[in-house]
């Protein structure tokens, strides 16, 4: 795996993995990680390897992306500067530019977990220049008008800490790897709480997803009862724009167990490679 550092339009370095150099033009995969995580939830030290490496096993260029204050990537240099639409509006456009520069310009899926598929879907609803992704994938990625009591409760709880702290103590609370930055994490959850995903100019992002035009796949785990249960992730499929679109439901796995969980190969992972392949002519 190689590592290769990516410059925002803010001056923030991000790190970007490769599993593997291609040069016949064959589809790219960026996986993007969700809050708490980083690049490493998609891979698994011991055979016979995690999602990033299934997808280079079915004919895939995989690419891993930190985002800003996570993993490899730049730290925030002082709390509360970064916010959640940094990712949409500056991370993500700096990473997907490099991707094609290195492709070529080959076929880009955009794969995301939770809070990662957020970030795919709001950079598409602001419609920026350059060719869509031939396709989005989110795993675990709620919308914002279904969320249940307990979800919005768990929002307003964690917003308000990352505000009063400046960070969220995700380590020292076994909910992850990645302490959150202050604002990154409390816009997102406030988003969780308003049913709204509303940007700083006022742009609704989660009401122009119709403006998401690239074939959209939505993975949910039916025991994903807190962070992304079904029914909010068919919110986020029912506002896509995609003429095909889907969403599919896989009835014993939890929110990190989309990635995580064994079981997951044996039918969440073959079905997901499947549809991107049928997509993008990998054989």
């Amino acid at each position: 795996m190689s590592e290769r550092t990516v410059v925002t339009n803010d001056g923030v370095e991000l790190a970007l993995y490769r599993l593997r150099a291609y040069r016949d033009g064959r589809p790219a995969a960026l996986l993007v990680h969700g809050a708490f995580s980083n690049h490493q939830v998609w891979l698994r030290k011991s055979h016979p390897g995690g999602f990033a490496h299934y997808l280079l096993g079915r004919g895939l260029d995989v690419w891993l992306a930190d985002l800003r204050h996570h993993g490899a990537s730049a730290r925030e240099p002082r709390a509360r500067k970064w916010r959640f639409e940094d990712w949409i509006l500056r991370d993500a456009p700096a990473l997907v530019d490099r991707v094609l520069d290195e492709t070529d310009g080959a076929p880009l899926v955009w794969v995301g977990h939770s809070a990662g598929g957020v970030v795919g879907l709001c950079w598409q609803a602001r419609r920026p220049s350059g060719p869509p992704p031939a396709a989005i994938v989110t795993f675990g990625t709620p919308g914002p008008s279904r969320v249940g009591l307990v979800r919005r409760g768990f929002a307003a709880i964690a917003a308000a800490t990352s505000r009063a702290l400046g960070m969220f103590p995700a380590r020292a609370l076994g909910m992850g790897p990645e302490n959150e930055a202050g604002h990154i994490l409390g816009d997102w959850m406030t988003w969780n709480l308003t049913s709204r995903w509303r940007g700083a100019d006022g742009f609704d992002y989660f009401a122009n997803l119709s403006g998401v035009l690239s074939p959209l796949l939505s993975v949910a785990g039916g025991a994903d009862w807190l962070f992304a249960p079904a029914n909010a992730c068919a919110d986020v499929v029912e506002r896509a724009g995609s003429r095909r679109k889907a969403l599919v439901v896989h009835p014993d796995l939890t929110h990190r167990g989309l990635l995580r969980n064994p079981q997951a190969r044996e039918r969440c992972w073959p079905e997901t490679a499947q549809w991107i392949q049928d997509l993008t002519g990998v054989r």
